[in-house]
């Protein structure tokens, strides 16, 4: 429509001034602007811009891929592979009926108890998920030499055990080549609370792959191709009262 309106409007300066050069060379510069503003408008009017939703990615919370899982009270067993949790309210979370994650007939329920009225987001199935994860960080940053991870995750005397023995297999040569393959359980050995220190003792069931090796890469103990089962017995310590939620190895032992 606008296109057409510009032509009439030209055509009839062009029907009145035909006899005149001078007039002449003026429509020629009329004709040249209003062609190059038509042509504008279409290339304005004919692009559509703008939102339109169609490029929009559902929004992700990087949290969910997280959330610890949930474990089976059967007293103070908790296995590692359960469903999902169900969601918790904080109001709910500080009740008598809260979930702690062990059963109020274990040995050890009073003592979570009294951990969960220090710190009200605690429970045995979280501070599992946080256990193993410990268990794999610890046990290859030590089969690495890695002392600046260790430190990280001990107190110091543990810090120093480890210390000593990745000390002695560098001094003769030799080097882990070890694997954790699976963690199958995790069982609450023992629980105590001196004032707001807490001590949680856990047992782990894993799966590993055991090898030591030379400096010429011969195997002088263990078999890489063989997995075996191993059982340990880890002590973890934390301030419940304080806000840091990262508890400390202070004690290891096989069964």
């Amino acid at each position: 429509m606008l296109d057409r309106q510009v032509l009439i409007l030209i055509k009839a300066h062009v029907g009145k001034q035909m006899n005149n050069d001078s007039d002449n060379l003026f429509l020629i510069i009329i004709a040249f602007i209003a062609g190059f503003i038509i042509l504008q408008l279409r290339r304005t009017l004919g692009r559509k811009d703008g939102y339109d939703g169609k490029d929009e990615k559902p929004s992700h919370n990087p949290f969910e891929e997280h959330k610890p899982k949930s474990k089976t009270p059967d007293d103070n067993v908790v296995h590692i592979h359960g469903d999902k949790p169900e969601k918790v309210t904080p109001e709910e979370s500080y009740t008598q009926s809260k979930d702690l994650g062990v059963a109020k007939s274990s040995p050890f329920y009073d003592t979570i108890e009294k951990i969960g009225d220090f710190d009200r987001g605690f429970t045995v199935p979280i501070f599992f998920d946080g256990a193993e994860y410990a268990y794999g960080m610890i046990l290859n940053a030590f089969w690495q030499g890695d002392m600046k991870t260790l430190k990280t995750f001990l107190n110091r005397d543990v810090c120093g055990q480890f210390e000593d023995a990745i000390d002695n297999m560098k001094d003769q040569g030799h080097v882990f080549h070890n694997v954790l393959n699976d963690v199958e359980k995790i069982e609450l050995e023992d629980a105590s609370l001196d004032g707001s220190m807490a001590e949680l003792t856990v047992r782990y069931k894993s799966h590993m792959t055991i090898a030591i090796k030379d400096e010429d890469g011969n195997i002088i103990d263990g078999d890489e191709d063989k997995i075996v089962p191993v059982i340990d017995i880890w002590t973890f310590c934390r301030d419940v009262k304080r806000g840091d939620p990262n508890w400390t190895l202070v004690s290891t032992s096989n069964a």
